[in-house]
């Protein structure tokens, strides 16, 4: 039987990182401890509202980290456009997060006036729970201490 051997796609990864937090001017922390191969941390600070987590782990699965919320996007390269898409639209305040009963998430991102789900997590295959609350970014947020 044939081993898949996953292409290591680390520094794109931090590639792709690197873009998103320069374009969005956001400073971040790089974690060189994480028993991955890439993990920023984007604090919550001007422009985010809450504190983000950046993930490449089994060298070709992006993550994203929001609160209780961690996604597995892979393989990267048929994945890494829309994943910087969805950040993108996470800071512009165009996706947020459904909370879906008492460890259920969904990812959605707006399309027009819609809201368009594209990831799901910890919830039944099947079912389509309505939210009974959301998580977002609010992209005019400014703590005291920042100018």
């Amino acid at each position: 039987m044939a081993k898949f051997v996953h292409r290591d796609c680390t520094e794109e990864a931090v590639a792709l990182f690197t873009r998103f937090v320069e374009r969005h001017g956001l400073t971040h922390e790089i974690d060189s401890e994480a028993p991955v191969e890439v993990m920023w941390h984007i604090p919550a600070q001007k422009g985010l509202s809450r504190p983000l987590t950046l993930g490449l782990q089994n060298r070709d699965e992006l993550n994203l980290g929001v609160e209780d919320f961690w996604s597995y996007f892979f393989p990267f390269d048929d994945v890494a456009q829309e994943f910087e898409l969805i950040l993108d639209k996470w800071v512009t305040g165009d996706a947020r997060m459904g909370i879906t009963g008492k460890r259920g998430r969904i990812l959605q991102l707006r399309d027009g006036d819609e809201w368009k789900t594209v990831y799901k997590a910890n919830g039944l295959p099947f079912f389509r729970p309505k939210p009974r609350a959301f998580i977002f970014n609010d992209p005019a947020y400014s703590n005291s201490t920042m100018t």
